[in-house]
């Protein structure tokens, strides 16, 4: 007689595989590895960054259902005024944008296009704070699930989980979950689309770039970037590429024109020379001089986390496989991020953090298998 296997051990069998089949690894290391994601990410809730920008974000998804500025003014300040880890505005004393903005709700409403544009992130918000959230502790959330979100994507990518928690664990990774801005998001959005074409699924990487140009709009260089090179690589036929271009011009089009953003040399000089307090009603636009000024500062990119990142890409690059999709992504992630600092020089690590991962991902996966990459090369260099 023919003995029926247990439907118990049977699931218990199927779990297993499903675990050893997406994240390489036990049932044990995977709830282990979870576990830890979950820490970092409730540390980060915990303790967000002091930014002015807080009060910015929460005045930006106050303003999607309120008009008034003293209304949406009051709102913002009062959200700001409970949160955690306030920000010092004595330390910043000295100029008076901070304090101007503070107590101005007439100029206050003036800065908010430049958060509204980051669209996805701000209706994100607002949908927690319709749900019953307050709207900074909604936007914390978003920051914190992001960072957890990344670090499955990170495993999942790796089947590490020595060497995955180490890559969490360098500042401006863990950073990320901390700031209430819409960057984590689009970092984990960025990420994941990467992922999803390193995995062969290249109509969830389209979604996931078109989401994260609703996130943050300046993407769309990135993804017409990555476009070109799907084309190249025939992941899409010319035509497909074409359309999913201008699909990318559209959206960067629609997501301006509802934020209301103002022009970019007015951001310009918003952003590098000096801060306005009423920029729509009195914009101020740069001079070359100006421009030029802004591209001296990078300067100091020497001394930031980007020098790094430089020194492992291009050590890990030389040691991967040709057929590793991290071969094309690493160099044109380079060229990429030349561009964008020309068009808006500023080199803060939150803007490059997906970059960060691709490279640890690139360097994880050069250390599984040290010589098979070198072995390929050399074959191929002698035939």
């Amino acid at each position: 007689m023919k003995t029926q296997p247990r439907s118990g051990s049977t699931e218990s069998s199927d779990t297993r595989s499903l675990a050893r089949s997406w994240f390489g690894c036990s049932n044990l290391a995977l709830f282990l590895y979870t576990s830890f994601c979950g820490v970092l990410a409730t540390a980060a809730y915990l303790r967000p960054l002091p930014t002015f920008d807080r009060l910015l974000y929460a005045g930006a998804v106050a303003s999607l259902r309120y008009s008034d500025p003293v209304a949406i003014h009051r709102i913002a300040r009062a959200e700001f005024d409970v949160q955690p880890s306030p920000f010092q505005f004595e330390r910043v004393a000295v100029e008076p944008y901070f304090a101007d903005v503070r107590d101005n709700p007439y100029h206050f409403m003036q800065q908010l296009g430049l958060f509204r544009v980051k669209l996805g992130y701000v209706a994100s918000g607002y949908v927690l704070w319709r749900a019953g959230l307050p709207i900074l502790v909604g936007l914390r959330l978003i920051s914190a699930f992001s960072l957890f979100a990344v670090g499955l994507a990170v495993l999942a990518w790796t089947h590490d989980a020595v060497l995955s928690p180490l890559l969490l664990l360098t500042p401006p990774v863990l950073n990320m979950g901390r700031m209430v801005t819409a960057d984590p998001l689009s970092t984990a959005m960025i990420f994941l689309a990467l992922f999803s074409l390193a995995s062969s699924r290249v109509r969830l990487s389209l979604c996931l770039l078109a989401v994260s140009m609703v996130v943050r709009a300046d993407n769309v260089v990135l993804v017409l970037f990555l476009l070109a090179w799907m084309v190249w690589r025939k992941h899409l036929r010319l035509s497909a590429g074409f359309l999913c271009a201008a699909l990318a011009v559209a959206t960067y089009a629609v997501v301006n024109r509802i934020a209301g953003i103002y022009r970019w040399r007015v951001l310009m000089q918003h952003s590098f020379v000096k801060p306005e307090v009423d920029p729509i009603s009195h914009p101020v636009l740069i001079t070359f001089a100006g421009y030029l000024h802004a591209l001296a500062g990078l300067r100091a990119i020497p001394y930031t986390f980007m020098t790094v990142w430089i020194l492992v890409t291009a050590a890990v690059w030389k040691r991967l496989r040709r057929s590793s999709i991290s071969y094309d992504l690493l160099p044109l992630t380079g060229v990429y991020i030349v561009v964008r600092l020309l068009i808006f020089p500023n080199f803060d690590e939150r803007f490059f953090v997906w970059a960060y991962l691709l490279a640890g991902v690139a360097l994880i996966q050069s250390a599984q298998s040290p010589i098979l990459g070198t072995q390929e090369k050399a074959h191929s260099n002698d035939s």
